[in-house]
């Protein structure tokens, strides 16, 4: 039940987008116009500041910026707008004319219109004419000239109708068709570029000329077997059977027609079109019901292939519009499936055969052979990226151990440790300080080192004093005076 829901909502979506989409004859012509004007704008601005650096390289004073100077004007207005104020030169100052701006150019609804009247006007309108006007006055007056009752009238009629029918069109209908056909396959591609211009930007063809004809003749060959192939399935025998698998082929035909314009300027290539319409059908049926509906009025060849092209340009405004609903079903109509092989067999020949089927072992080895360096490019990839993270982490942790390694020769204490005590570099003190004393006294003799504090600090040459115990006799202090330079006995 939700599959069927799903493909009724696809068919109902692709019918309402084939339908709206038309609406935008209306104001393309404005959006192209906009755009050329902004285009035209972004230059002026460019050749301005070209011009206003150019100046400023001349001439040594500054030279405003364009954008510097509309805001200042923009500043301005707003002030004046706003003050509370007015005086006698605002109020009678005219205000200035404003120009109208000029119309935008109906260069895309002119060639509608064209198409209209190329195969409404000539082609459709003269065959109408030739059947409903022409015919039956020539026979009127062929009665009148052999009388109601003749038997002769029979009998001229029989030959004469088919003469002028052929005659007709051969010298007539035939060549004014096929020029329509040319012309409006110009105009055509003009106006689904412009369309797809005004909503996509710059069209993006298939890369490469010869790929670009190729893909142009197969497509063409594609859509000749395909209409072929409708006509074949409208004769099976059952009833309504036939006829709605021909109207299935001519909707999804259709709707390859409208969307080929915007998916050639995407740069899709024939299979990829074909498979994105055979995948979401339900969609494609929907969207080309109109036009089928439309070109089925007539028996006519001629008249029909005039109202196809009489609305098939409104149909190319509404492929490009569109924005098709996907994934509606999960089977695929395989309807351009055999004509596709036909096609390849006109072209390639006969796939079966043992050069093409060592051509496709070649492409097959080639394509794993292609994706094979490819993984192996991936995993180069990652593996010099995880390297590269490892590394990273490594000199990391070494930069955080050496931090917090103390260095050697240094014991590492959680709070900061007064200075130690050298020992050496105080007896060096006191033995250079004592250098005149030692020279008299013996060489086995050695002065002790002084401890304690001072006013000269821990390595100060002055003597420390004893502190006395309180309550003892005081004994005198002898304080022994070093020689200094003066005394000593050169």
């Amino acid at each position: 039940m939700a599959a069927i829901k799903n493909i009724a909502l696809g068919i109902l979506y692709g019918l309402w987008d084939s339908i709206r989409g038309m609406t935008l004859v209306l104001h393309i012509d404005n959006e192209v116009a906009r755009q050329n004007a902004e285009l035209e704008t972004m230059r002026q601005l460019r050749r301005m500041d070209r011009e206003q650096y150019r100046q400023a390289q001349r001439s040594p004073s500054p030279v405003p910026s364009s954008a510097a100077a509309m805001i200042r004007e923009e500043y301005a207005k707003r002030a004046e707008a706003n003050t509370d104020e007015r005086t006698l030169e605002k109020i009678f100052k005219k205000k200035p004319v404003e120009q109208p701006q000029p119309q935008a150019e109906k260069k895309i609804a002119k060639k509608l219109f064209k198409c209209c009247l190329l195969n409404g006007g000539f082609t459709w309108l003269s065959i109408v004419l030739f059947e409903n006007v022409l015919l039956p006055t020539l026979k009127f007056c062929l009665t009148i000239f052999y009388g109601a009752q003749s038997d002769t009238l029979p009998f001229v009629w029989s030959w004469l109708h088919p003469i002028l029918s052929l005659i007709f069109g051969m010298m007539w209908v035939l060549p004014i068709f096929m020029l329509s056909k040319i012309v409006s396959s110009l105009w055509f591609a003009d106006i689904a570029n412009a369309a797809y211009r005004v909503r996509k930007g710059r069209p993006q063809l298939i890369p490469g000329i010869s790929k670009l004809v190729a893909d142009f003749l197969f497509s063409m060959v594609v859509q000749i077997l395909f209409l072929v192939q409708s006509m074949l399935v409208n004769l099976v025998p059952v009833k309504y059977v036939g006829s709605s698998l021909c109207f299935l082929h001519l909707c999804l035909l259709y709707s390859l027609y409208s969307f080929e314009y915007k998916w050639f300027n995407m740069g899709w290539e024939l299979h990829r079109r074909l498979t994105y319409i055979e995948k979401n059908w339900p969609y494609f049926l929907g969207f080309g019901i109109p036009l089928t509906v439309l070109t089925n009025m007539s028996s006519s060849v001629i008249v029909s292939s005039c109202i196809f092209s009489i609305f098939f340009p409104l149909f190319i405004l509404s492929g490009n519009e569109a924005k098709p609903i996907v994934d509606t079903t999960n089977f695929s109509l395989r309807l351009f499936s055999p004509v596709v092989f036909i096609s390849n067999l006109c072209f390639g020949g006969n796939p079966w055969s043992k050069t093409n089927r060592l051509l496709a072992q070649q492409r097959k080895l080639a394509e794993k052979q292609r994706q094979l360096q490819r993984e192996e490019l991936l995993l180069k990839q990652k593996k010099q990226q995880y390297m590269l993270q490892q590394q990273r982490q490594h000199e990391a942790m070494r930069e955080h151990s050496r931090s917090r390694t103390p260095q050697l020769g240094q014991p590492h204490h959680r709070y900061a440790q007064p200075p130690a005590f050298d020992a050496s570099r105080v007896r060096d003190s006191s033995a250079s300080s004592t250098h005149s004393s030692n020279a008299a006294t013996p060489s086995s003799f050695r002065p002790p080192p002084f401890f304690g504090g001072g006013a000269g600090g821990l390595h100060s040459n002055v003597p420390l004093v004893p502190t006395p115990v309180p309550g003892a006799p005081r004994t005198p202090v002898v304080v022994h005076e070093e020689s200094g330079p003066d005394d000593w006995n050169l």
